[in-house]
């Protein structure tokens, strides 16, 4: 799961490229109506390529067009950290892509290395989606958790970046577009001691539906920064709809909880059946604008 606790305790239509500084990642997905009455067998499976990390991909275990959800990490997580979250939404019809990405940032390399897993591990998926039953004529999802929270809203609002030196995107240069973005306890402003800039400005994607989400007890990413930064996103004329969890931290929305030091699985909390239900109702309603449009 994602380690911020840990790392406390030691340090005291759209597109969607990641710019830091100049940097582009790609992906491509869809997927048809999924069913709330509907629960699927799923089938479990790691993926790479020689420019990514592994890639854990959930999907129902059944013949059909599914809508595909991108799900990122956050700090010195994995794939695996999103697990749980995957095989509920991939029981409900959706075929899941939980990317490994790394999240060291001490050096110039390590931020370089971060995005061209993101790059490329968006880039792969897209180019085998298909295989996975992800139709791509169907809404993209982008699903991101803590750090995640602050790459799918970057990566997703972000339109028309192209790196064109190849540091950050030797896979690929191609754009794939986003339609729902779910960001989940991000630290937008600040985390532990460090301040951070959240500048939505050059950001152009006003296409996307956004839910931003915390639980009302998150003391490592706290309420204040999602409530805030969907403030300014609105501002800004993006649909956002900002959800606050009942009786949840940092890591119950994602059906687990930090207890005695370790993170451990609490697959009842409320917290992460509502967030599943979230990306389900996004995506269906934006698929169903589209049927109207």
């Amino acid at each position: 799961m994602d380690r911020l606790s840990a790392t406390m305790r030691r340090s005291g239509r759209a597109r969607w490229p990641v710019l830091i500084g100049v940097a582009l990642w790609v992906a491509a997905c869809g997927g048809d109506d999924s069913s709330a009455e509907v629960r699927y067998e799923v089938t479990r499976e790691v993926v790479s390529h020689e420019t990514t990390q592994d890639i854990l991909v959930f999907a129902p275990d059944a013949e059909g067009s599914w809508p595909v959800v991108f799900a990122l990490h956050g700090l010195d997580g994995s794939g695996e950290d999103m697990a749980e979250t995957s095989q509920r939404l991939a029981e409900r019809g959706f075929a899941v892509f939980a990317l490994t990405y790394r999240t060291d940032f001490g050096t110039e390399q390590g931020a370089i290395d971060s995005l061209r897993d993101l790059v490329c591990g968006g880039w792969y998926v897209g180019t085998i989606a298909g295989d996975h039953g992800g139709d791509l004529d169907q809404p993209v999802t982008m699903l991101g958790w803590s750090l995640g929270a602050g790459r799918v809203l970057e990566g997703g609002l972000n339109t028309g970046v192209v790196d064109t030196t190849g540091l950050f995107s030797p896979c690929s240069t191609e754009l794939a577009r986003v339609d729902v973005i779910v960001a989940v306890a991000g630290c937008h402003y600040e985390f532990g001691d460090a301040e951070f800039d959240f500048d939505p400005s050059g950001w152009s994607n006003k296409d996307a539906t956004i839910v931003m989400a915390v639980g009302d007890d998150d003391t490592l990413c706290a309420p204040w920064q999602t409530e805030q930064a969907g403030d300014e996103l609105r501002s800004l004329g993006y649909d956002v709809d900002v959800v606050v969890f009942d009786d949840a931290d940092h890591f119950l929305p994602f059906f687990v909880d930090f207890v005695d030091g370790e993170l451990v699985p609490d697959a009842d909390h409320p917290a992460g059946d509502r967030l599943v239900e979230i990306v389900v109702d996004a995506v269906d309603a934006v698929a169903a604008e589209a049927e109207t449009s």
